[in-house]
């Protein structure tokens, strides 16, 4: 494993050692698909019945704005037709040695008495939407919910030049590889992989080792965690952030920050000094999230998740092992899959999972500097998400 150069600010999501007491599968190597190529004539379309013409009608009010790729004439009304007839079944719990051989398994039913979003009646499937279709944009400054906004990049903290020398952390520098056109939320029944196959992406000509589009996968689990857990798949969602490759990407970006990206598409390997021998591992393993809440004062929050909130926003962690990588015609995609976090940080995501749609967010990506050829870091793509209601979103055809 890579080390962190003794930066305690930083974390790992590396399950816990209970979890992976099962399996041995959880550390999964990093790996690169496959080239796929799709059609330009397939169109968007969404299936729902009458009865969500409600939906429907939120979905038509109010246009989408530009953001860089997408334009209002492009995208298509959405249709309705029938959803899917998803049955609960109810369990069936007989004797005291079930109850306890279930409490040390995974278990993805909800509660008794709460309705579960993603298989419950009513929810629309969207047949291959276009890319960014689901979210709108709005101004940074303007305060709405259900919306995205394109931020600085210098409102991350990342490693300096001197960081190796005195551990301090400065504001990254202004300009990012990649920016922002467009978020789509989709529910999925169990969670979706390499999902840019499923979504129409802007037909844009791919030149030299870069691809033009980088679509960020954010699977979310919306089932319980569980201590002993051998299966990491289920009920969830996915944040989906399409990005599109900076005008200005040869002339603001330093050279190494260009080279360690290339490197990382590649997938290229790098020698890593240990004891007692040294070690390969992929360039890959060095990419990191960097996030905050923007707005824990508004957030309705006991005196200890205030605690835990303020002592460990923004900070960040080591996406490894639980993230794939996805090679497209003009695309690369990034799957970071939180149902494959460790129990801890798992059961403190679940206890606020319902206050996702209070929360302002801002996501960002950077690949971490371990020499000092590598500092400054800068940033790979950044945004900001403002109070998504993930139970108003729709359903993804695969």
């Amino acid at each position: 494993m890579i080390d962190s150069d003794g930066d305690d600010d930083e974390f790992y999501s590396v399950q816990d050692d209970v979890s992976q007491a099962g399996s041995l599968s959880n550390v999964v190597t990093p790996r690169f698909s496959n080239q796929v190529a799709y059609g330009n004539n397939t169109d968007s379309q969404v299936s729902c019945g009458d009865s969500q013409n409600e939906e429907q009608s939120r979905n038509e009010s109010g246009s989408l704005h530009s953001c860089g790729f997408i334009s209002n004439t492009f995208l298509p009304c959405l249709a309705c037709d029938e959803s899917l007839d998803v049955k609960k079944k109810p369990p069936s719990l007989t004797g005291s040695n079930t109850k306890k051989k279930l409490s040390i398994t995974p278990s993805f039913k909800w509660k008794e008495g709460q309705e579960n979003p993603i298989l419950s009646l009513g929810k629309p499937i969207l047949q291959r939407p276009i890319a960014g279709s689901q979210v709108k944009c709005s101004p940074l400054e303007k305060k709405m919910a259900e919306c995205w906004s394109r931020i600085e990049p210098n409102i991350f903290k990342v490693r300096g030049r001197t960081f190796l020398r005195d551990k301090k952390k400065e504001f990254a520098p202004n300009y990012a590889a990649y920016v922002p056109f467009g978020v789509d939320v989709f529910l999925c029944p169990r969670k979706i992989n390499h999902i840019a196959r499923f979504v129409e992406l802007p037909s844009v000509d791919s030149h030299g080792e870069i691809p033009p589009i980088l679509v960020v996968n954010l699977q979310i689990p919306l089932y319980p965690a569980a201590i002993f857990q051998n299966e990491y798949d289920g009920p969830g969602m996915s944040f989906v952030f399409y990005f599109k490759l900076s005008e200005n990407y040869e002339e603001d970006l330093p050279l190494h920050f260009r080279e360690n990206i290339r490197r990382m598409i590649a997938n290229e390997m790098e020698r890593i000094k240990g004891f007692p021998i040294d070690t390969n591992a992929s360039l890959r393993e060095r990419l990191k999230i960097l996030g905050r809440v923007v707005n824990l004062d508004d957030l309705e929050l006991s005196a200890t998740e205030r605690k835990l909130m303020y002592a460990y926003n923004e900070k960040p962690v080591l996406s490894r092992p639980q993230h794939e990588f996805y090679s497209g015609e003009n695309y690369f995609e990034i799957d970071l899959d939180i149902h494959r976090f460790g129990y801890i940080p798992r059961k403190g995501f679940e206890t606020f999972q319902d206050r996702i749609k209070n929360c302002v967010f801002d996501f960002g990506l950077t690949l971490q500097g371990n020499k000092a050829e590598d500092l400054p870091e800068c940033i790979l793509c950044c945004l900001r998400v403002k109070e998504i209601d993930y139970t108003n979103y729709c359903q993804l055809s695969i």
